[in-house]
């Protein structure tokens, strides 16, 4: 096959993906189907464009395969895991179990159904298919219809019972294992809505009058660096639109709230759109929850968007705090906000290059929400940083994934070191000394 000449294309392809260039890897993947319109490729690229959430583009790419390899073992798995994110649970399970007819001992789709019917609430068939996986299934599989079992018995209410499957497993796992993870993700959410412990723990005794909007991070590792607080908030909506990619997040939403709806935009332009809908269930009368990554108010154009309204039109609102870029760059540098310094500058490069001064007495957070995609591009907002910095002074350039270790650089060095710059890079310029 063609596709067997190319590896060193899908191998770029699927580093790309993995240092958080997904549109870039979507790019190679269109010229590798240019030259094979193969269904591997398409599914391959399907789950790029899930992780973009460009949900419109992923349900036409498994369209084609559908229309031209029907039989495909991943195209089952990945419709459902689509209909999932875009809030179409009974088309989700309708798929599952039309693949489980043709492999029903397929452990993957079994799992994979089980999530589902745990989120919509299914307690029988739940409860039927998480025990039948226990005894059948390999250990690890038998791990995860534990772990759901547990989800479902926390959804349906029974806190002691989801109490003691969490714990269960987090004992019998290491702290590392993916399960013990969300075991224990689980295990901490419980709390936030089990009323005796908040009673025992005195959590309710000045309990506010609840508000119409709810902003909620879940921080820069969403949805384990969520709070009890914001789970609890969560607990009390009507609805929740969820802004965070990604089935983990959404299956923790699921169990504090039934109506979960797909939040995705890709511009600022697309901000008045979403906050329309938002307002729409909110002058229903009902409790609605915004859910992002990292604080919703740092670089959260349609956070700030619905406060302004809130404002305009006297709606109680509530803004939870988590942690963001910001705080993680910090953190990094062992700094604080008001440390030795008064806070902390974050610009994009637009502003940086058109900017005649700079307070170089406070640290830069340098964004590029467009990227530098030519060598010219980094070169000219280089020398607009060498108005104001020494070309030796040391930079940090954080991302594309924020738990690898930053890179370093100097001012002056920046277009040798980075001849193009990702959209999702952030350079943090440490401050002059005195």
């Amino acid at each position: 096959m063609k596709r067997d000449k190319n590896p060193a294309s899908l191998e770029r392809a699927q580093a790309l993906s993995d240092a958080g260039a997904v549109v870039e890897a979507i790019e190679e993947l269109d010229r590798l189907i240019e030259l094979e319109p193969s269904a591997a490729l398409r599914l391959r690229k399907t789950r790029f464009l899930l992780q973009r959430r460009n949900y419109v583009e992923a349900e036409k790419e498994l369209e084609l395969v559908a229309s031209s390899s029907p039989r495909e073992a991943d195209l089952p798995r990945l419709r459902a895991e689509l209909f999932v994110m875009t809030d179409r649970l009974p088309e989700a399970q309708t798929a599952l179990e039309a693949a489980l007819k043709a492999s029903p001992a397929d452990e993957d789709l079994r799992l994979r159904r089980l999530r589902v019917l745990v989120q919509r609430g299914f307690e029988k068939e739940a409860a039927a298919e998480s025990a039948s996986l226990a005894k059948d299934a390999t250990p690890r599989g038998r791990l995860e219809a534990r772990l759901s079992g547990a989800q479902l018995a926390l959804k349906s209410g029974d806190h002691r019972g989801a109490e003691n499957g969490f714990k269960a497993l987090m004992k019998e796992l290491p702290q590392d294992d993916p399960v013990s993870m969300k075991a224990r993700l689980y295990w901490a959410a419980s709390r936030a809505v089990d009323p005796e412990f908040r009673r025992r723990h005195g959590m309710d005794a000045n309990a506010r009058k609840p508000s119409r909007l709810y902003l909620c991070g879940l921080g820069i590792f969403p949805p384990y660096t969520a709070s009890l607080e914001v789970l609890h908030a969560i607990s009390t909506c009507d609805v929740i639109f969820n802004n965070v990619a990604g089935p983990e997040t959404r299956e923790v939403l699921a169990e504090f709230c039934g109506d979960i709806r797909p939040a995705s935009y890709q511009a600022w332009q697309d901000e008045p759109k979403w906050a329309d809908r938002i307002f729409a269930e909110l002058d229903k009368g009902r409790t609605v929850g915004f859910v992002t990554r990292g604080h919703p108010l740092v670089f959260g154009g349609l956070a700030v968007e619905l406060v302004r309204r809130c404002h305009a039109n006297k709606i109680d609102h509530r803004t939870f705090g988590a942690v963001s870029s910001i705080d993680h760059l910090l953190a990094y540098t062992g700094k604080g906000l008001g440390d030795d310094f008064g806070g902390i500058q974050a610009l994009d490069r637009p502003a940086i290059e058109k900017s005649k001064t700079m307070n170089t007495a406070v640290p830069l957070l340098a964004c590029f929400y467009s990227g530098m995609e030519e060598k010219g591009e980094v070169a000219k907002f280089q020398k607009s940083l060498e108005r104001f910095y020494p070309k030796e002074h040391l930079c940090w350039m954080f991302g594309p994934k924020y738990d690898d270790a930053p890179a370093t650089v100097a001012v002056g060095a920046l277009a040798k070191t980075f001849p193009t710059a990702h959209a999702s890079l952030m350079l943090y310029v440490p401050p002059l000394g005195k």
